[in-house]
């Protein structure tokens, strides 16, 4: 199956974006500073973050744990790899599989059409060469 990666994108999805960078943040990190190719389209994954906040709530979890519950729920998906920076992040991340089952079909296409999910082959491009410098 399909191995997927970055479920939270750079943390963007656990909501900790939407009033700007905090200072010590992964994007505050000089690879992502403006102009940056990691940097590209930040404002519009916040804003979809953002767009999203309110089904996390109506499922009763956060954001980070519907995010990683997509992905997990995924039928093409046999692993998804999440990253912590803290023990606590890990712990939170896990107890998403308790709600795995809260994807249904009309959560993901709710979720699908925020952000505009279109399954595709990867191309070549930034975070590919970061993947292969790292993997």
């Amino acid at each position: 199956g399909l191995t997927t990666w970055s479920p939270l994108a750079f943390g963007t999805l656990t909501g900790k974006y939407s009033d700007g960078k905090p200072e010590g943040s992964r994007y505050t990190a000089p690879m992502f500073k403006e102009g940056s190719p990691l940097a590209e389209g930040f404002a519009e994954r916040v804003e979809m973050a953002d767009k999203l906040k309110p089904i996390a709530k109506d499922l009763g979890i956060s954001l980070a744990q519907m995010s990683i519950a997509w992905a997990v729920a995924n039928e093409n998906a046999s692993t998804v790899l999440i990253g912590a920076s803290r023990p606590s992040q890990l712990e939170e991340n896990l107890k998403t599989l308790a709600h795995v089952d809260k994807i249904t079909p009309e959560v993901k296409a709710k979720i699908d059409e925020i952000v505009n999910f279109v399954p595709t082959v990867s191309k070549m491009d930034n975070f590919a060469l970061l993947r292969g410098r790292h993997l």
